[in-house]
């Protein structure tokens, strides 16, 4: 019976629905596209970071034909942009690892350090929780025979011991590089969440203040981090922090074309870098190191 009415709007470009739920969504796009058009000049923030020491890093591992940078460049890449990790050691035998662990103050964690092991637990290399030059020792041995009988082709730089960071939630955050939208930056919660409940964020790279502070506040599992069942809130300025430093990153540097930092462990005075991994793209490492 309404047939014509429904042909005649539809000549003028006028939208009618049949049932109420849908026109009701297409009003909630409507209010969220209005928001989202009146909403502040979102500019990049300026970031102070040694890009001279990233552009060393950078090209000294391209020329040697790597493009997977190691735990060391990787922590000093992005401690270059103003990311802080825990006290670490590189320890070559089991009593170097003993003394090293006591200086650093137990309980430690210890990992093997090789360029050519990325997934380092699933191949037994990590040890958490290490709490005597005892069990320094024995997680040395341990940690350098699961390398070697799973992946005797690595090469193993040693066994790096780590000051254990205090309380807190995990997150990770990191750059990835889409072929249409170009580099983006990634944020969700941190270990092995991001891979069982695929709760994250994207951004078109650069992102400003309203995006980073967005992007952490879209996920689901946003609740968590402003704190559940009487936990304390973590530091969410610091999380968008970090978006903003790398997204800055990317933007200076394009040939980064992965990067992930997980976990950055977060509590309600800041956030700390745990692990990180970079690969840098192997056409554009050479010669384009984003000062064109």
């Amino acid at each position: 019976s309404v047939r014509s009415s429904v042909e005649m709007l539809k000549a003028s470009s006028i939208p009618n629905f049949s049932y109420p739920e849908p026109a009701v969504n297409a009003f909630r796009k409507l209010r969220d596209y209005g928001r989202w058009v009146r909403r502040e000049i979102n500019e990049p923030k300026a970031i102070s970071a040694d890009r001279t020491s990233v552009s060393r890093i950078i090209t000294q591992a391209a020329g040697k034909g790597r493009f997977s940078l190691t735990e060391d460049e990787a922590r000093e890449l992005l401690g270059s942009y103003g990311f802080r990790f825990p006290a670490k050691h590189l320890a070559k035998d089991p009593e170097d690892a003993a003394s090293a662990a006591e200086a650093i103050g137990f309980p430690v964690v210890m990992k093997v350090s090789s360029p050519d092991i990325l997934h380092k637990t699933d191949i037994g290399g990590v040890r958490l929780g290490v709490r005597s030059k005892k069990e320094a020792r024995a997680a040395f041995t341990e940690i350098t025979v699961n390398a070697r009988r799973f992946m005797p082709s690595a090469f193993i730089e040693g066994i790096s011991v780590y000051e254990t960071a205090g309380g807190g939630k995990e997150v990770i955050t990191g750059i990835t590089y889409d072929r249409t939208f170009g580099h983006m930056i990634m944020f969700g919660l941190g270990g092995i969440y991001v891979e069982i409940l695929k709760d994250v964020s994207f951004r078109i790279v650069p992102v400003g203040e309203f995006d980073a502070a967005e992007m952490v506040r879209e996920i689901r599992s946003f609740p968590l981090l402003k704190g559940a069942r009487g936990e304390k809130p973590v530091d969410i300025d610091s999380i968008a922090g970090a978006i903003l430093r790398l997204s800055a990153l990317s933007v200076d540097f394009p040939a980064i074309q992965e990067l992930d930092i997980n976990p950055l462990l977060v509590n309600e005075t800041g956030a700390i870098a745990l692990d990180a991994r970079i690969i840098i793209g192997r056409q554009e490492a050479g010669d384009k190191q984003g000062h064109e």
